[in-house]
C-alpha cells in the first residue's frame, strides 16, 4: 500500500513536468514510455499551461482525474511550479502543489483517494483483490536522490482483501504514518475495526521497501478469516501470524 502512496507522488510530479516541457500530443506517448507502461494519460484537454485529463494506472484498473495550471513565471529561473486543481465532475481529483528545481521535488498539501482495486495493479499482483477507498495526504515533502523532509499520510478506508477465489478479510481502516528518516520514509502501520488487527512498521527508501507487521485476528473474525489468515503463515498460540517483507522498488 505505501509502494503505492509514493508511486502516486511520482506520478503525479512526473506528469506535471511533462506537460510544462512538452507538445500535447506528446504527453501520453512519453508517461507511458516514463512508466514502462503502467501508466497512460487519457482524454487530454485544454493546453499544457491550464489542462485536465486523467491517469489510467495499469490495465485500467484505477482512472484518477487530474487537472493542472502551470505557473509561467517561475520558469524563468529554472523552476516548474504546478498547481493541482479540482475538477467539476469528478470526486478524489488530486489537489495541491508541486515544485520541480535543479533536481529536486517539493510537494506540498496534496491529496487525493483512489479505488483500493488500483494496489493489486500497482503491486502486479492479479490474484490478489482489493476493496475499498485509500485516502493521502502529503505534507512539505521534498526529495532529490532521497528524501530530505515530509510525511505522508494513507488511510485504507473499508478495506478489505482477497485472494481470487477465496473469501474476502475485512481490515476495517488500514493507516499508516510515515515521515521523513535516513533519507527515507518510515512509521508504523495499523489496521483497526476489522476482523484482522494490525501492528506493523514499514520503510521506504531509495530502491528498497520494507514491512515488518504483526496481524492478529480479532473477536469478530470468522472462522474462514482465520483459516485464510493461516494461509499467510504460521499461527501462534494467540492466532496471530507475523510477516516480514523487504524487495527491490522499481525506479
Amino acid at each position: 500500500m505505501k509502494v503505492l502512496a509514493v508511486a502516486g507522488v511520482l506520478i503525479l510530479v512526473l506528469i506535471g513536468a511533462v506537460v510544462a516541457f512538452a507538445p500535447a500530443t506528446l504527453v501520453d506517448a512519453r508517461l507511458d514510455a516514463a512508466t514502462r507502461g503502467k501508466v497512460r494519460l487519457a482524454g487530454a484537454e485544454g493546453t499544457l499551461w491550464h489542462g485536465r485529463g486523467t491517469a489510467v494506472v495499469g490495465a485500467d484498473a484505477a482512472r484518477i482525474p487530474v487537472a493542472w495550471r502551470l505557473d509561467p513565471w517561475p520558469l524563468l529561473r529554472g523552476e516548474v511550479r504546478i498547481a493541482l486543481e479540482p475538477t467539476a465532475d469528478a470526486v478524489g481529483a488530486p489537489l495541491g502543489g508541486v515544485t520541480i528545481a535543479g533536481g529536486r521535488t517539493e510537494v506540498d498539501a496534496l491529496e487525493w483517494s483512489f479505488p483500493a482495486s488500483a494496489l493489486a495493479a500497482g503491486a502486479s499482483a492479479p490474484e490478489l483483490e482489493a476493496g475499498g477507498v485509500v485516502g493521502v495526504r502529503v505534507e512539505r515533502l521534498a526529495f532529490a536522490d532521497t528524501v530530505e523532509h515530509g510525511n505522508v499520510r494513507i488511510e485504507w478506508r473499508h478495506a478489505r482483501v482477497a485472494v481470487a477465489g477465496q473469501p474476502a478479510i475485512a481490515l476495517g481502516t488500514v493507516a499508516a504514518a510515515l515521515s521523513a528518516r535516513d533519507g527515507g520514509l518510515s512509521g508504523p502501520l495499523t489496521a483497526r475495526d476489522g476482523a484482522i488487527r494490525i501492528e506493523g512498521d514499514a520503510t521506504l527508501a531509495p530502491g528498497t521497501a520494507r514491512l515488518t507487521a504483526r496481524l492478529v485476528p480479532t473477536a469478530s473474525a470468522s472462522a474462514a478469516e482465520r483459516a485464510a489468515l493461516a494461509r499467510i503463515g504460521v499461527p501462534a498460540a494467540d492466532g496471530s501470524v507475523s510477516l516480514e517483507l523487504a524487495g527491490a522498488l522499481s525506479r
